[in-house]
């Protein structure tokens, strides 16, 4: 029996990126295909204004081209999503329709509050966790989503305007002023206080993280199965972007520093010393979610097996 065959997109809002997987008969997940395009939806983005002709045509193009794709790949299911600078602009809703009429799949805009959860879902079934306290956090271009849990409960999530591409927008390269910004906002998030208080370890997922694991592994080549629960001590954060990394992708050389100050000070707020990397992102949690409302149960966490 073939085993079926399902894709997700992620429509972000500083790149899009593409799953495939195979479900063997056992449950086991398989990746089959993944790829990513930095198409910076959120360029430039005011809160409700309209989004950039200029992203949103190179956004649409990559859509097209990997739904086109995943379907030379066997999928026969996919789905997409769009995140904040959808979610934000005037124009999102109906930019979604117009990519989900381009492309041929359905395209939802996500709430702050479900990439949080998806994002711990993801986290959860993607590494090999204890079931204590743990705080989740998926960097993005333009929100950072936090969710606390214990096990598989979810205690709060929060969804703060900490992404690195409007940080790196606001404040160009000082990076002081993007730390003055994130000490701020984390000030009045009491989901982060919480986190503390409970001695919470930190995941973190999306492309800030997983670049600068790359970074600190030293890859030449990016490779998601030593990224993927990768330990980076927090007093080293800040530091990371600064290093030569083959493996980066160009589109996240100009925000990295942003985005790992977001992380450098969020650890330091949550009383984390280490943060733990995951691959695993959204766009897993979001995919484990449409199979299991179709009945099938997949397990993510040999995907590169």
């Amino acid at each position: 029996m073939t085993p079926p065959v399902a894709a997700v997109i992620d429509v972000g809002s500083n790149s899009v990126l593409l799953l495939v997987v195979a479900v063997e008969r056992d449950g086991r997940a398989r990746a089959l295909d993944e790829a990513l395009a930095t198409t910076r939806l959120g360029a430039g983005l005011a809160p409700g204004g309209m989004l950039d002709p200029a992203a949103k045509a190179r956004t649409l193009a990559a859509v097209v081209d990997f739904a086109g794709r995943a379907r030379r790949a066997g999928a026969a299911r996919a789905w997409a999503f769009a995140t904040g600078a959808a979610r934000d602009a005037a124009d999102g809703a109906a930019f979604a329709a117009a990519v989900a009429s381009a492309a041929g799949i359905s395209v939802a805009i996500l709430s702050g509050d479900d990439e949080a959860r998806l994002a711990y879902a993801a986290v959860r079934g993607g590494l090999a966790l204890r079931d204590g306290p743990l705080l989740v956090a998926d960097l993005g271009g333009r929100t950072t989503d936090l969710t606390l849990g214990r096990g598989d409960a979810i205690l709060g999530t929060a969804s703060v305007a900490l992404g690195a591409l409007a940080l790196r927008e606001a404040h160009g390269e000082d990076l002081r002023a993007v730390a003055a910004t994130v000490d701020r906002v984390l000030a009045r998030t009491a989901l982060v206080a919480d986190a503390r208080s409970l001695g919470a370890p930190l995941v973190a997922s999306g492309g800030t993280a997983t670049a600068l694991a790359a970074l600190d592994l030293r890859l030449r080549r990016y490779d998601a199965r030593r990224v993927h629960g990768h330990a980076l001590a927090a007093t080293t954060l800040a530091g990371l972007p600064a290093t030569e990394g083959p493996a980066l992708d160009p589109g996240r050389v100009a925000i990295l520093p942003a985005g790992a100050v977001v992380l450098a000070r969020l650890a330091a707020a949550a009383g984390a010393s280490a943060v733990t990397v995951s691959d695993h992102a959204v766009r897993h949690g979001h995919l484990r979610a449409a199979l299991a409302a179709e009945g099938v149960d997949a397990d993510f966490r040999a995907l590169w097996g």
